[in-house]
């Protein structure tokens, strides 16, 4: 048998876990039921259900199907059998609400314990199914993240905004939660700081003490509601995620001294006054480690800003301006856009070990590129285009498939390559490109996964070539 820490366990070792496991399916059934309770992790009940059959009775699908909801569409027989079943409600941790064209990851909602009470016609009724959902949600004691998306133009996130309101204030007193995201046309309807003095009337106002917080849509911009929003962050203070329209106004006022997580997103148009009071915010702001941002215009800010930075999507000119002789930042991931091998090549304040992602969107020598392998040694992630230009160069160049294949070997400890170009340069004829793929195997030995030249629309990303290897195959 083999142990938590990868190495076998002594026969008397596995006895005392036998007998320990025995004691414990020993106890009487509810406080297994409690203890059981207190798992938050999916991963961690499906280990349990492994240990014995007994085990798999106790923890599925009880418990097993009741920690994550992730649903695309309205489900009124699972709202109907949650608001019903309290027992089982109360245990879940994580409920996503999601926009119907979002395919990034399957659906997830409990089937096996729905009885056919649940199946009545009148739950689908919306105001019946609103009632059940609200009345779910309350039952969920343990709720630590809650997400609702409906990005749909000019679709409002409920049928009514009295249904927003009461799906939103269902959780809105849980102490347990930390992580909301809301994602629509939310707030459009709530009265101005005049009339709200307090920002109490609209639910998501009153939200507190949150880690993550991710806002998109209109409502939140809307300039009766930017007091709102701004005492909406106030009640968070210690935030350590965060996603907000660049719009937003007041933003550089603002302070979270746990902050490490910021993506600011153009929601729907603004001009290049905001940027220096973004780049202020920033400066405040030293415990940043990842940074998604695209300033309109020029934008400038010390070089010592941002020194625990490790992840950085961008424009070229915020690379340059933290460009300094003494910080030298941990940057683990870059996605820069205009930025090319040459220029991080002479940049001094990277942290050349660290870097482990790369995506690049232009590609000058490939000399430079080849450099860029040796300085960079951790690369483990690599995005290139197709095309480079050649010194001396007008136009871009194809990269060639022989290219490729002396180019790629160089990144020791590249695992995952994205990108068309290897597709490209075989003329995305599958023949030829299944030989490619049988000589990357070869010269490149920790290569495991590669972009197919299929675009899956549903998920908006192109299909994936996983390498598995045949000591793989071994060790499952």
């Amino acid at each position: 048998m083999v142990g938590h820490t990868g190495g076998a366990l002594s026969k008397d070792a596995f006895d005392t876990l036998v007998n320990l496991l025995l004691s414990f399916l020993q106890l009487p059934g509810e406080i297994l039921d409690e203890i059981l309770s207190e798992i938050d992790s999916h991963d961690h009940l499906a280990s349990f259900t492994l240990a014995s059959k007994a085990c798999a009775r106790l923890a599925s699908p009880r418990h097993t199907q009741y920690r994550i909801i992730r649903v695309r569409h309205s489900m009124p027989d699972m709202w109907a059998h949650l608001a019903r079943r309290k027992d089982l409600a109360r245990n879940i941790r994580e409920v996503h609400i999601c926009d119907r064209r979002n395919y990034s990851a399957p659906d997830i909602y409990p089937t096996k314990l729905v009885e056919e009470v649940d199946l009545a016609p009148q739950n689908a009724e919306e105001s019946i199914r609103v009632m059940n959902l609200t009345d779910a949600l309350r039952s969920m004691s343990m709720l630590h993240t809650f997400t609702w998306a409906s990005s749909q133009d000019r679709i409002r996130p409920a049928t009514h905004r009295s249904y927003e309101a009461l799906i939103l204030a269902a959780v809105r007193n849980k102490t347990s939660l930390k992580h909301v995201g809301l994602d629509g046309r939310f707030g459009i309807y709530a009265d101005s700081v005049n009339i709200d003095t307090k920002s109490i009337g609209y639910p998501a106002w009153t939200y507190s003490n949150l880690t993550s917080l991710y806002l998109y849509g209109d409502g939140w911009i809307k300039p009766s509601n930017i007091a709102h929003v701004r005492r909406m962050l106030e009640r968070s203070p210690h935030l350590e995620h965060l996603e907000l329209p660049l719009e937003f106004r007041s933003f550089e006022e603002c302070r979270f001294p746990r902050l490490k997580r910021l993506k600011l997103f153009l929601q729907s148009g603004a001009t290049s006054a905001i940027d220096q009071s973004r780049a202020e915010f920033l400066h405040n702001h030293p415990t940043l480690e990842e940074l998604y941002w695209f300033p309109i215009g020029m934008v400038s800010f010390s070089s010592e800003c941002l020194p625990s930075l490790k992840v950085l999507k961008s424009s070229r000119q915020v690379l340059e301006s933290i460009e300094s002789q003494t910080v030298r930042r941990p940057l683990e991931c870059l996605d820069v856009m205009s930025v090319d091998a040459e220029m991080l090549i002479r940049l001094q304040s990277l942290d050349r070990d660290a870097l482990k992602k790369l995506r690049l969107h232009n590609l000058g020598d490939i000399e430079d590129m080849q450099h860029l392998a040796q300085l960079f040694p951790s690369i483990t992630w690599l995005s290139l285009p197709s095309h480079h230009l050649p010194p001396g160069g007008i136009l871009p160049l194809p990269i060639s498939r022989t290219t490729w294949l002396a180019l790629l070997p160089k990144f020791r400890n590249l695992e995952i390559f994205r990108g068309q170009g290897i597709w490209d340069s075989v003329k995305r004829r599958k023949e030829y490109m299944h030989l490619v793929i049988q000589q990357l195997a070869l010269i490149c030995p920790n290569l495991r996964e590669l972009d197919h030249c299929d675009f899956y629309e549903r998920r908006h990303a192109y299909k994936r070539i996983v390498i598995i290897r045949e000591t793989e195959k071994r060790g499952r």
